[in-house]
C-alpha cells in the first residue's frame, strides 16, 4: 500500500476535564491505531531548530506537542503538509513511509512520540532524494 500525505491525521484523543486537571488517556491498539513498542519525548531543542529529516520503512508514529508549538511537515515524495501541534489534545498520526520534519516554535516544546518498532537504524531513511526514488517506485 502507497501512504501519502493523506494518511497523516489528527487523531481524535479523548481528554477527561476535571477541576482539578486533564487527564488524556493513551491506549494501544484504541486511541493509538497501533501496539506502542517505543515512547521517547524530545525536548530542550533551541527555538526554530528542525529535527527529524528521515522516514521510516516500517515504523508508524502519533506526535504529541506536551508543551510549546511543534510544527511538523510531511511529505510523500510529491507533496507537503504542515501541522501545527500546540497542544497536549493533539496527536498527530503519521504512518510508515513518509518523510516528516520537525520545526520546534517555542524553546519550551516538549514532544512526545509513540511508535509501533523498537529503534532500529536500518529502519530509517536519511536521504530526502533516495526516498523521493524509492516513493516513486511504489
Amino acid at each position: 500500500m502507497k501512504t501519502t500525505i493523506d494518511d497523516v491525521k489528527f487523531l481524535d484523543i479523548k481528554t477527561v476535564v476535571d477541576d482539578n486537571g486533564n487527564l488524556v488517556p493513551i491506549e494501544s491498539g484504541k486511541s493509538i491505531p497501533f501496539e506502542i513498542e517505543r515512547v521517547f519525548y524530545v525536548y530542550g531543542v533551541r527555538d526554530e531548530e528542525k529535527r527529524g529529516n528521515h522516514s521510516h520503512y516500517k515504523t508508524k508514529q502519533v506526535l504529541i506537542s506536551l508543551h510549546g508549538k511543534v510544527e511538523v511537515i510531511v511529505k510523500d515524495g510529491s507533496r507537503e503538509a504542515r501541522y501545527l501541534l500546540e497542544s497536549p489534545q493533539q496527536a498527530l498520526y503519521i504512518p510508515e513511509m513518509i518523510w516528516d520534519e520537525q520545526v520546534y516554535r517555542s524553546e519550551e516544546a516538549a514532544l512526545l512520540v509513540l511508535s509501533n518498532t523498537n529503534y532500529t537504524p536500518s529502519d530509517y531513511i536519511h536521504d530526502f532524494e533516495e526516498f523521493k526514488s524509492m516513493k516513486e517506485k511504489e
